[in-house]
């Protein structure tokens, strides 16, 4: 797969998920569960104006400024840090269909991750590094969704680990 099949491909990838947070925005009751939303088809929609940005360089064999890629997603560190305070944050009841959401999202965002890691591993040089810090974006992305939908889901999870751990008691 060449430089420009890849970025069409994640182009693809990008409105699709993109796509899927605009219509949840319109789905979810819940201010916060909103604005969780649209944070997220903002970040995508960056990428989507990054990638489009990127083939254009590509066609005009120009240098592709990796600076421009960015997210307003904190990293996975800087959320485990604040674990405590996002999920005093979140209401108990959240209306709408936000598991269903949820749900596709994190389907759509682990695909989406693992075709960035693919064509990663496939590439060299500058194509190489602007797919890494894809990888690490939408890993960003994978880690928000999932805290929300463990949280929506009542299930005892917290960000992959159990709550409670009934051992101890």
């Amino acid at each position: 797969m060449d430089s420009v099949e890849i970025f069409t491909t994640a182009l693809q990838y990008e409105e699709k998920i993109r796509d899927l947070y605009r219509t949840a925005e319109g789905i979810v009751d819940d201010e916060r569960g909103k604005a969780i939303f649209q944070a997220l088809a903002k970040d995508e929609q960056g990428h989507v104006d990054f990638l489009h940005y990127s083939l254009d360089q590509l066609q005009k064999k120009g240098a592709i400024d990796l600076a421009r890629l960015t997210t307003s997603i904190p990293a996975q560190a800087e959320i485990e840090s604040n674990l405590e305070k996002m999920k005093a944050k979140i209401p108990e009841r959240m209306l709408g269909d936000i598991k269903t959401v949820l749900g596709s999202a994190l389907t759509l965002e682990k695909e989406t991750s693992a075709f960035y890691r693919e064509a990663r591993d496939r590439s060299e040089g500058d194509i190489r590094a602007i797919l890494d810090r894809f990888v690490e974006i939408e890993e960003r992305h994978v880690d928000v969704v999932q805290i929300e939908l463990d949280h929506a889901m009542h299930n005892g999870m917290w960000f992959n680990f159990m709550e409670v751990d009934l051992e101890a008691y």
